[in-house]
């Protein structure tokens, strides 16, 4: 090797400060000679990582980079030469000689034994490249299998982690005494490593290595202070997130009135700054590390650092709120919160684009980190530290609160459809571990409620502090989605006093879609968790409870225990119903109505206080509804499943302590006489219509449609007695569809789609939806005006054409009669199959 010139210039330039190459000459020159240097590699590494080039102070990322990535590529080569070196070899001096494994890992043990002792930063660089090179190998090339270098690979984790515990020894001693270095003295300044910016760097190669390293040596490490430097260096990549605290001084009218942001203006160099940082290029791989860290913290409930790790999250969180409420803060008082794409200058649209990339950027650190640190606490056993998972959780969710106008640029968290899925999991997750509460047994939901009334109180803050409607209707948005989770746990005071306020503006004003959306599916979990409750403490009294109602009903004592005891299956009914309403609502459910989050059982008087507030809150909500059936406002799924989880709801939410027998359903039957009352105002305007009312016409044609099928989506949420008294309803309303001239029924008429909708969904509803206990009463009604709903059309031939077999159960034969029909199908009505379905 001596005689190879290539080498030799190599050297040349490795022992000098600075080299004219180009870096990426020297690069490529040292990878080739580590992967080819006979006999050992180890004077070439030895030289390298004590080269003057590659010591020369200040550091620099392009150099750091280039010196990784030297023995990263020096793998790969060294594994081609030997790949092509055993092409060349006889079967003898294949089976004689060393393996493939067992020659990559002595040449890796060989550069090992080469960094050894040198510069921490350089070996830490150096055993990152060298490491990544080991796993590609492992890994292998797409359609082959990889190499694994057996116990070598463990020298080089060895190496990484020593080399990563001495750079913490060497420029974070202020983390580990818990002092910072801004109260350092002067003298003392002068025995500290020069450019602090080295600890940056480094972490910046250890974030790329250390994941790579087994667990249970990278625990070696004090991890708590490794923690705080991440997130220090997190911090500092976003200026503690003061990077739009220029903002409003950066901002001018241009002469068309739009927004400009000179290239020279203090944001544009913070942001160029921002963007030039190996920091802010490396975020996701320090966030990565951070994230996995913090878990390892944690991930042993054991262990007797439990109480340190969970001290060491919450910090990490405190400051990742705090930079989210100074951003928030920021943008909020600036123009660029309230204009839109058309108000911005053309030349000003790079910085607006890349003010939305930081601020995204911020937002997928923040929840890289949450979504694991929740994934691992939920783990945890109640009481196992100071730091419960709760408080966690809420530090989480006040995080994203202030991140919510960056959180609507993917679509909010109640979107349908694939947005960013991690951001759904860390939200949901984070709202079902604050809503199991503390302790074994949960805290009733204090935090829950805590977290409710501070979000809500902050939203009555924000419209002080700004005029910018779209990062208000953004909290708006995200808090009530939040609520609509934690309503099963929190208070009905607090429900009354705070919730309520928050909901009531938003549900006539469809304008911010997410906001209107939000707000009428929260009212439709206070009505579900009323239920709930009420039938909580129901069960709770079932025996003083029959003794009252024995007492003001003396027929005898069994007949009146059988019609208690019947009532208490319907609202058990109905209260599973309303349960199943509210998950199709909303299929993002996170178990918040489950078993230990629910609250302990409410007293008789709160009982009463409750159901009086949501007596108040049903006529309020019904007109509501009603009102919104309207064009543009909710749509048809939207508002049939929301009727009949009121009506639900309706039919339990009176006290039954003081409610009257024959008023137990009062509430539910008002909700349905709204219904036909608002069907009634609306069908003279549909028949009398002409002229230039034609197109309003229309509108009110479509609504009355779907006030129609509101009104059957009730028919399954209603109790037996009312449910027979809807159906006749329902049963004028379809057959005043008039048949045609031929006799025929509508169905052919200009009315057909609709009244084969409404047939279809009564259908559905009666066979489908109704209980165990109802069913057999709706399929005898179905039986008996099915002939008046769907009469069948004659043929020429005198035979029933196939609209006649159409609403036919199976095994129906053709007889005039209800009791032919009923004897033909006798089997059917236990199984009702349509041959349409």
């Amino acid at each position: 090797m001596a005689s190879d010139r290539g080498y030799t210039i190599l050297l040349s330039h490795l022992h000098r400060p600075v080299s004219n190459l180009p870096l990426s000459t020297i690069q490529g020159a040292l990878a080739h000679y580590l992967a080819t240097t006979h006999p050992l590699p180890t004077p070439l590494a030895a030289t390298a990582i004590t080269s003057p080039f590659y010591l020369s102070q200040p550091f620099t990322y392009e150099k750091l980079l280039s010196f990784c990535t030297a023995f990263r590529h020096a793998t790969h080569l060294k594994h081609e030469a030997l790949v092509d070196a055993a092409k060349t070899r006889s079967k003898v001096q294949s089976l004689l000689g060393r393996s493939m494994q067992s020659a990559m890992g002595q040449w890796v043990t060989d550069v090992i034994q080469g960094v050894h002792g040198g510069h921490p930063v350089l070996r830490l660089t150096a055993c990152s490249g060298l490491l990544w090179g080991v796993e590609d190998l492992r890994v292998g090339k797409k359609g082959k299998g990889g190499t694994d270098v057996g116990t070598a690979r463990f020298g080089v984790e060895d190496e990484t982690v020593v080399a990563l515990a001495e750079v913490m020894d060497t420029y974070a001693h202020s983390f580990a005494s818990g002092s910072s270095t801004t109260g350092v003295e002067e003298w003392e300044k002068e025995f500290q490593p020069a450019g602090q910016d080295i600890l940056s760097l480094a972490l910046i190669f250890a974030s790329q290595s250390l994941p790579l390293v087994t667990d249970s040596k990278v625990k070696a490490l004090p991890l708590s202070i490794l923690a705080r430097l991440l997130t220090s260096t997190i911090s500092s990549t976003f200026k503690a997130g003061t990077f739009l605290s220029s903002v409003s001084a950066s901002v001018t009218l241009s002469a068309e009135h739009q927004v400009h942001i000179s290239q020279s203006s203090p944001l544009s160099q913070t942001l160029q700054s921002l963007s030039s940082s190996p920091l802010t290029t490396s975020i996701a791989s320090i966030s990565r590390l951070t994230a996995y860290i913090l878990a390892l913290l944690i991930d042993d409930p054991s262990s007797s650092r439990l109480n340190e790790g969970m001290d060491t999250i919450s910090d990490t969180l405190e400051v990742l709120r705090t930079i989210s409420k100074t951003v928030e803060h920021d943008w909020i008082s600036c123009p660029l919160a309230s204009a839109t794409d058309a108000d911005i200058a053309s030349d000003s649209k790079d910085i607006t684009k890349s003010i939305w990339t930081t601020l995204k950027t911020l937002l997928f650190a923040m929840i890289m980190l949450g979504e694991e640190v929740l994934s691992t606490t939920v783990y945890l056993p109640p009481g196992s530290s100071d730091i419960t998972p709760a408080s966690i959780a809420l530090q989480i969710l006040n995080t994203l609160s202030h991140m919510s106008f960056v959180i609507s640029e993917f679509g909010g968290v109640t979107t349908t459809t694939k947005g960013f899925e991690h951001l759904k999991k860390t939200f949901y997750l984070a709202l079902d571990i604050l809503a199991q509460g503390d302790g074994e047994h949960g805290d009733a939901g204090l935090k829950a409620e805590a977290y409710v009334q501070q979000a809500c109180f902050a939203l009555n803050s924000q419209r002080a502090e700004t005029a910018a409607a779209s990062p208000r209707q953004a909290k708006q948005a995200f808090v009530l989605a939040s609520i609509e989770q934690l309503v099963p746990v929190i208070s009905d005071k607090c429900i009354r006093n705070w919730v309520w306020g928050i909901c009531y503006p938003h549900l006539s004003d469809p304008s911010h879609r997410e906001t209107y959306e939000s707000a009428h599916s929260v009212i439709l979990a206070i009505f579900a968790a009323h239920a709930q409750r009420q039938q909580q403490h129901l069960a709770g009294d079932n025996s003083s409870e029959f003794l009252r109602y024995a007492a003001k009903n003396p027929v005898t004592s069994t007949a009146s225990k059988a019609k208690y005891l019947t009532d208490q299956q319907c609202n058990v009914s109905i209260l599973s119903a309303v349960m199943k309403c509210d998950n199709e609502t909303k299929s993002k459910n996170v178990g918040t109505g489950g078993e230990g989050t629910v609250r302990q059982p409410i007293t008789s008087h709160e009982a009463a206080v409750s159901a009086t507030f949501v007596q108040r809150m049903v006529p309020f909500y019904s007109k509501c509804l009603i009102e919104n059936s309207a064009d543009g406002k909710l749509n048809t799924s939207q508002l049939r499943l929301a009727y009949a989880a009121l009506v639900r709801s309706a039919s339990v939410s009176t006290f039954p302590t003081t409610a009257a027998p024959g008023d137990k359903h009062t509430l539910a039957w008002y909700c349905v006489q709204m219904l036909l009352n608002a069907i009634h105002s609306l069908t003279p305007a549909v028949k009398n219509s002409k002229g230039k009312e034609k197109a309003r016409d229309q509108q009110n044609t479509d609504r009355l449609h779907r006030l129609h099928l509101m009104l059957i989506a009730t028919v399954s949420s209603l109790p037996l007695s009312l449910m027979l008294l809807a159906l006749d309803e329902i049963r004028v309303l379809i057959t005043a569809y008039a048949p045609d001239d031929s006799g025929a029924d509508a169905s052919a008429g200009e009315g057909a789609p609709q009244k084969a909708e409404l047939l279809a969904a009564l259908f559905s509803e009666l066979v489908e939806k109704t209980g165990d206990r109802e069913k057999e009463a709706a399929i005898h009604w179905w039986y008996k005006y099915r002939p008046t709903l769907v009469p069948e059309p004659v043929a020429e031939d005198g035979k029933g054409t196939r609209a006649g077999w159409l609403w036919r159960p199976k095994g129906y034969e053709k007889r005039g009669d209800l009791q032919a029909a009923k004897g033909a199908g006798e089997e059917s009505q236990q199984n009702p199959v349509l041959p349409r379905l």
